[in-house]
């Protein structure tokens, strides 16, 4: 397991911080914090809420679509009704790598619409949720609206849906989550 840590470590501190496309000439880099509150939905007997923070950067821009990378801290914590009725606290805190794609379309000067798509591979501090694996992926998406508050800045508000799973036949209690989410966008 030891390993397992050591190596999604070693993938995200380069999937993070190596240099990619936006490096490589002068504009300054756009990095959005976003952070979302999701509570538990669709899964009988999964009651987890989900707190994240997802550190972006933009890497790529072409017309209306722009392709971020970056890392996503989450707490999910609950608990789950396993088939025996049992309770089982399923709390756990998760880290790892995120690519997300966002389509816009402006709506008027400074306002904007858009779909946000994320998937991101997690890695917890513990079997999350109870009776699953240390890892899991986390996928999300939902509409967002995006004012940009100056040319090198912008705040975004939307509604997020995520599901998470190991993609596994066993030991998979995957769960899904509905909220909103919050993000500020600026150049650097």
């Amino acid at each position: 397991m030891r390993r397992l840590i050591g190596l999604v470590f070693a993938m995200t501190v380069l999937f993070v911080f190596i240099p990619g496309k936006s490096y490589c000439h002068t504009a300054p880099a756009k990095v959005e914090i976003d952070s979302d509150y999701l509570t538990h939905v669709s899964f009988k007997n999964r009651y987890i809420n989900t707190v994240s923070i997802h550190i972006l950067e933009n890497i790529s821009e072409k017309h209306n679509r722009s392709l971020y990378r970056g890392i996503t801290i989450t707490r999910p914590y609950g608990h789950i009704i396993n088939d025996n009725d049992q309770t089982k606290d399923s709390s756990a805190v998760g880290i790892g790598p995120v690519y997300m794609i966002r389509n816009e379309k402006k709506l008027s000067r400074k306002l904007y619409e858009a779909l946000d798509m994320s998937g991101g591979f997690i890695l917890y501090d513990k079997a999350f949720p109870t009776d699953g694996r240390y890892y899991n992926f986390m996928w999300r998406i939902g509409p967002r609206l995006v004012y940009k508050t100056g040319e090198n800045s912008s705040i975004n508000i939307g509604y997020t849906f995520m599901h998470v799973s190991n993609g596994f036949r066993t030991h998979n209690p995957g769960y899904n989550g509905q909220g909103l989410s919050v993000s500020f966008e600026q150049k650097f």
